[in-house]
């Protein structure tokens, strides 16, 4: 009866520390989908919408914000929408989730952003991380970074790569982007 109680007791503690589900990490995915299709569909709000009210913001160019409101991160990523990025088409793919505790969750994606007319880039362009913390039932995003992936912008620098693109890059290479 002693052994019973103590397995069961380890068994309740191993599903508290590692209880996230299934249903954890397809919600996290369609937030990937989400912001790529809100991204697709020039809508800032769409794309803001999984970020917590306040959040930190990063990206490969240098622009950093501290404590950015949800309407905020719209009202820029419309204004990208409207300028800098019209017309374009988002990919991503969902490297890894890594569950640090039950309600917070780190997230890794491929993604490229090409013009609507242009087909399926063959490599991805950025590698970004997201920091999610699960509130009410609900993942948002308290933290997003992305980096420029420059060893895929040319053949030399592919070839020179310390470890196989085709393994660093492995997701994004076996997705269906279509």
């Amino acid at each position: 009866m002693k052994n019973t109680i103590t397995l069961l007791a380890c068994f309740l503690s191993l599903n508290l520390i590692f209880g996230q589900t299934k249903e954890d990490e397809k919600a996290i995915c369609c937030i990937v989908d989400d912001m790529a299709k809100a991204w697709t569909n020039a809508n800032g709000a769409g794309f803001a919408q999984h970020f917590t009210e306040e959040h930190e913001f990063f990206v490969w160019n240098g622009l950093y914000t501290s404590d950015l409101t949800k309407e905020r991160n719209a009202q820029m990523h419309q204004h990208l929408f409207n300028t800098s990025y019209r017309d374009t088409k988002h990919y991503a793919v969902v490297d890894k989730i890594r569950f640090v505790t039950n309600n917070v969750a780190v997230v890794l994606v491929m993604s490229a952003v090409v013009p609507k007319s242009d087909p399926i880039p063959e490599h991805p362009q950025v590698l970004w991380s997201a920091t999610l913390v699960k509130s009410d039932g609900a993942w948002k995003i308290a933290s997003f970074h992305n980096a420029d992936i420059e060893i895929l912008d040319n053949a030399v620098t592919r070839s020179n790569s310390p470890i196989p693109i085709s393994v660093m890059y492995k997701s994004w290479y076996e997705a269906d982007l279509n």
